[in-house]
């Protein structure tokens, strides 16, 4: 089964969501980097708040996982063969001036787990906002995104100027 969910927010803001569900579930939270060399670490114990201290702009994805974790991996492909049942949030980027869209998604055939990433995704999107217009940058055409999720943190880094864009950046959102 697979669950995904597509939105914009503030990366601080996603992170601090996550850990919360790691605490609540006592699953373990990962972070990984991609670049200029692949990385990743558990963050600290479930429970522990100085393990809240990441969710920077160098963390490029997250991830809750049952144990045990298998941290050998040399890849983020090589992660998630070998921690296959991870829910993973890969952040946006973050700047002064962009906010990029972020994905979370998981895919298990374990029942148990499945229920867990369902409840976990219906409880990030209830707590989220959704409605936008989408316009592709290139061509300037413009469409209503109904189903459109957003953070209040989001919502209000575009109101302040930040341009809420798709992940390749070919489209940027207008929020309700």
């Amino acid at each position: 089964m697979k669950v995904t969910l597509q939105f914009h927010g503030d990366r601080r803001e996603i992170y601090v969501m996550v850990w919360e569900w790691a605490r609540e579930s006592g699953m373990l939270l990962v972070e990984e980097r991609f670049f200029p060399t692949y990385e990743l670490q558990q963050v600290g114990g479930v429970g522990e708040v100085s393990g809240m201290s990441s969710g920077n702009s160098d963390v490029d994805r997250i991830s809750l996982n049952p144990s045990p974790v298998d941290l050998s991996a040399t890849s983020s492909r090589d992660y998630a063969q070998k921690n296959p049942d991870s829910l993973f949030i890969t952040l946006g980027e973050q700047s002064d001036d962009i906010l990029k869209e972020s994905f979370l998604a998981a895919m298990t055939d374990d029942a148990t787990l499945v229920k867990v990433w369902k409840r976990l995704r219906e409880r990030a999107r209830k707590s989220m906002c959704k409605g936008a217009w989408a316009e592709n940058t290139m061509s300037g055409a413009q469409s209503r995104v109904a189903s459109h999720y957003y953070t209040e943190k989001a919502k209000q880094l575009a109101e302040v100027g930040v341009v809420p864009i798709g992940g390749t950046g070919w489209i940027k959102y207008r929020f309700d």
